[in-house]
């Protein structure tokens, strides 16, 4: 397997960790509610399992039937606002926003708007096509430790383990959960292997800003092209470990 479809198949496992994470917690049985975490991305898991699996058989002829019923399963899941403003960084938080004048705020709501719309169509189109590349994998999430246990009563951030084993190679994907004030547990970040999603995201946001020179709607219309740099430097990531995980077995 080339290394671009290595890292193809890592990515296309993130927008189904992401939909993973966004089950909300009161659906939930109160007897399992302490596990809840990592019984969510196991039973979303299955369901995206499912999906792919037929999606093979009509995708070619109707990607639009897999999309909207990928919808059906991640958009009421995620929290999109938030996760938008993760990505935007400094951009993202209360405090720029406060210090932009009337019109600046007029105008940032629209353009925010928009960039939430354009930011779910990129992860929809990229990530959903991506996730037909699974083929098989056994997918294992790993129980909560003690320690896990009492972060996840505490209502505080809990890091669940999934592992991916394939053939010749696992990937690790760390999620990142917290609950919010409703008690809905919401992904914070994500980890494939060395890769920091999240990460990546906001470091390619405020680079466009920078090319763009802080206008929020020359970085909407081209952020497509721009997030692409994101997953380019994701396989250099990639390369490099794999560079080095091949040296450490000599």
């Amino acid at each position: 397997m080339t290394m671009n479809a290595m890292f193809k198949r890592r990515v296309a496992l993130y927008l189904w960790l992401v939909a993973g994470c966004f089950v909300p917690l009161v659906a939930q049985a109160k007897a399992v509610a302490s596990e809840a975490p990592h019984q969510l991305i196991s039973q979303t898991t299955d369901k995206l399992l499912v999906l792919i699996d037929g999606a093979k058989d009509y995708f070619d002829k109707n990607p639009q039937r897999y999309f909207e019923e990928l919808s059906v399963i991640v958009e009421p899941m995620i929290d999109f606002n938030s996760f938008t403003r993760g990505v935007m960084g400094e951009y993202g938080t209360r405090d720029y926003y406060r210090s932009l004048s009337p019109e600046q705020r007029r105008v940032f709501k629209a353009d925010y708007k928009r960039f939430v719309a354009t930011f779910r169509e990129g992860l929809m189109q990229t990530y959903g096509k991506g996730l037909l590349a699974f083929n098989g994998e056994k997918v294992v999430v790993e129980p909560p430790s003690e320690k896990d246990l009492q972060q996840v009563a505490a209502g505080k951030t809990v890091e669940v383990l999934q592992i991916i084993k394939g053939n010749d190679k696992s990937y690790e994907i760390t999620y990142k959960m917290r609950p919010n004030k409703a008690g809905e547990w919401k992904l914070r970040n994500v980890t494939i292997d060395a890769i920091n999603v999240g990460q990546l995201y906001r470091k390619q946001f405020a680079a466009a800003m920078d090319k763009y020179q802080g206008d929020l709607g020359k970085v909407i219309s081209n952020w497509i092209e721009e997030s692409s740099d994101a997953e380019k430097e994701a396989q250099k990531v990639a390369r490099k470990n794999a560079s080095v995980n091949s040296q450490e077995k000599q």
